[in-house]
């Protein structure tokens, strides 16, 4: 399963934050919305997730620290494990259908933006994320074990479009049942400013399987930002899946509130 929240809205925020962070020393930001994709993944049952998270960040100059803390739901025949950035397809090939529901695991972040470089060449944030295995791996709702994410930012500005880019390099932990390999995740895309208030966005996201049993993942993810004011903003988005190792179709909002 590829990334459901936390790496593309980031890419989709990342032009609102860099004003907040320009226009602020310190700022705080609480958000939530939801997140709701289906898919086979391969198998003759779909697979149903709805991702509920509330996430608060805390930004000091260069650095942005991040909590997120999920509500989950899945309904599937158990091919799918976990939801968020650390759900995976670990296939099987099960027909009964089940539905689990509960914590999500929670995800701390750490970022920096890399001042040294001239803003007019391109901008550059540096993420480590890490996974708290507080999910319940008997219901599915997660592995059960702690995973890292290292992870690369890059956008350059172009008056009103920024090209982004993003690498990440997921370090997975084994459960006791099976094993997951470490991924390489890539995501390339633009954010178009349609006003000050409006953006629209699109990329492209691939990720490898991380288990032998499924597909490597790749999806095309759009999305529309509007910004209320100084302190509000909303993003709702859409995404579809190009491979097995993808949900056929998602898609979800998020509101934030800076303070």
């Amino acid at each position: 399963m590829t990334k459901t929240l936390p790496l593309f809205l980031a890419a989709a925020l990342f032009v609102y934050a860099q004003s907040v962070r320009a226009d602020s020393t310190n700022a705080w930001k609480v958000s939530t919305g939801f997140d709701y994709s289906t898919g086979d993944y391969g198998d003759s049952e779909d697979t149903e997730i709805l991702y509920l998270p509330v996430n608060l960040s805390y930004t000091t100059g260069p650095w942005m620290a991040k909590v997120t803390v999920p509500w989950v739901q899945i309904k599937g025949p158990g091919d799918v494990v976990g939801a968020g950035d650390g759900g995976v397809v670990i296939g099987g090939g099960n027909t009964e259908v089940d539905t689990q529901s509960g914590l999500g695991d929670i995800w701390t972040s750490l970022t920096y933006s890399v001042e040294s470089i001239p803003s007019d060449l391109f901008f550059l944030d540096l993420v480590g994320k890490v996974k708290i295995p507080t999910a319940d791996e008997d219901k599915g709702l997660g592995t059960g074990e702690f995973d890292y994410t290292l992870q690369a930012d890059f956008f350059k500005s172009l008056g009103k479009l920024t090209p982004m880019l993003t690498l990440a390099y997921k370090i997975k932990t084994d459960p006791d049942d099976y094993e997951l390999d470490n991924v390489f995740y890539v995501s390339a895309g633009a954010d178009y400013k349609l006003s000050d208030s409006l953006n629209v966005g699109a990329t492209l996201d691939y990720q490898e399987a991380s288990t032998d049993s499924s597909e490597d993942a790749t999806e095309i993810f759009t999305y529309l930002g509007y910004r209320f004011d100084e302190d509000w903003r909303l993003t709702v988005y859409g995404y579809t899946g190009l491979t097995d190792g993808s949900p056929d179709i998602g898609g979800g909002l998020q509101v934030g509130y800076y303070f």
